[in-house]
C-alpha cells in the first residue's frame, strides 16, 4: 500500500496517511512504519476503524514479531474516566515513560481512540533522543557518567494536587544510567523523566534536583513537545523506550476520553497494576 509519511514536529512524531486495515502488512509497508517508528519515535494515524487485534498486530510488526496472537494478549485494557476499571481515570499525567522504573521495560505503548468528546485532555510526546542530540555538550560531558534512580508513583514535589494518585502494594525502583542506550537502535536517549525520576545516584539533594531541572527543561522545551488532540478513531504509536508522554487534567464528571491502550511485547515479569480511589 501506498503511504505518505510526514513529520509532526522536528523533534518528534510522523503522520502515516493512507494505511489500510483490511491489507496485510508488504514488505515496503513494514520498511516504512519501521524507519518512521524508530527514526521519528512516534507514530500519528488519524480516522482509523480498527479492533483490538489489528492495533495488536501493528505494534507487534513494529519490532519485529509478526506471528500470531497470544491468547494472553487478549486483555482489553483502557485508559477511560468512563470505563468500569478504566486506568489513570482522572487528574493529571507528569511526562514519563511506562514501567520507566523496571529493568527491562515493554518497547511499544499505542492508545487507540474508541470514544473522545469535545474538550478531552490531550497527550503530549517528547523524543529523549532528539533532546540528547540537543544537548550542550557541556552539559552532556556533565551528565554522562551519572545513574538516576526511576521509581514507580509520582514525584509530587515536581506536580501539584491535580495529579493522579495511584495506589500500589509495592513501589518499585531501579537504576539507569542518565544517558541511556536503547535496546534497539543503540541511539543515546536522554532518560530522566519528572514522574519516575526520583533523584541522582551521584549528585543527591538539592543539588541533584537542581540538575534534573536543567534536564527537563532540555527534554520539555515547548519546541520539543507535539501535543495530540484527540479524535475518534485516532491513534498514536510510542516507541516507549525513546519516548516520553504526559497528559493534561481529565476529571471523571468530564468529556468522555476513553483510550484503548496495547503495548509490545507483554512484559516477561508480572507487574501490580495501580489501582485509582475514584470517591
Amino acid at each position: 500500500m501506498a503511504l505518505e509519511i510526514r513529520k509532526v514536529t522536528d523533534g518528534v512524531g510522523s503522520e502515516v496517511i493512507g494505511l489500510d486495515p483490511s491489507k496485510e502488512f508488504d514488505d515496503e509497508t513494514r520498511r516504512q512504519l519501521r524507519e518512521a517508528f524508530f527514526e521519528r519515535g512516534a507514530l500519528v494515524f488519524r480516522g482509523l476503524d480498527i479492533d483490538y487485534d489489528y492495533q495488536d498486530k501493528l505494534c507487534r510488526m513494529l519490532i519485529g514479531d509478526d506471528g500470531p496472537s497470544a491468547a494472553e494478549r487478549r486483555d482489553n485494557f483502557f485508559v477511560s474516566n468512563k470505563e468500569e476499571n478504566g486506568a489513570a481515570p482522572y487528574g493529571r499525567l507528569l511526562f514519563h515513560a511506562d514501567m520507566m522504573w523496571a529493568e527491562e521495560p515493554f518497547e511499544v505503548l499505542s492508545l487507540y481512540a474508541t470514544k473522545v468528546e469535545p474538550g478531552s485532555a490531550s497527550t503530549s510526546v517528547t523524543n529523549g533522543v532528539y533532546a540528547c542530540e540537543q544537548l550542550p555538550d557541556d552539559l552532556r560531558r556533565q551528565i554522562e557518567p551519572l545513574h538516576a534512580v526511576q521509581a514507580s508513583g509520582q514525584a509530587y514535589n515536581r506536580g501539584g494536587e491535580d495529579l493522579i494518585n495511584p495506589k500500589r502494594e509495592q513501589e518499585r525502583s531501579h537504576v539507569t544510567p542518565i544517558i541511556h542506550r536503547h535496546r534497539r537502535t543503540g541511539k543515546p536517549v536522554l532518560y530522566v523523566s519528572q514522574q519516575n525520576t526520583r533523584e541522582i545516584v551521584e549528585i543527591p539533594g538539592d543539588d541533584g534536583e537542581k540538575m534534573l531541572q536543567t534536564l527537563f527543561d532540555q527534554l520539555y522545551a515547548p519546541r520539543h513537545v507535539y501535543e495530540h488532540q484527540w479524535r475518534d478513531g485516532d491513534l498514536l504509536v510510542l516507541d516507549n523506550l525513546a519516548v516520553q508522554h504526559s497528559r493534561g487534567y481529565v476529571a471523571l464528571d468530564g468529556p468522555t476520553r476513553t483510550l484503548r491502550k496495547v503495548i509490545a511485547p507483554i512484559p516477561k515479569q508480572k507487574y501490580e497494576r495501580p489501582t485509582f480511589d475514584r470517591t
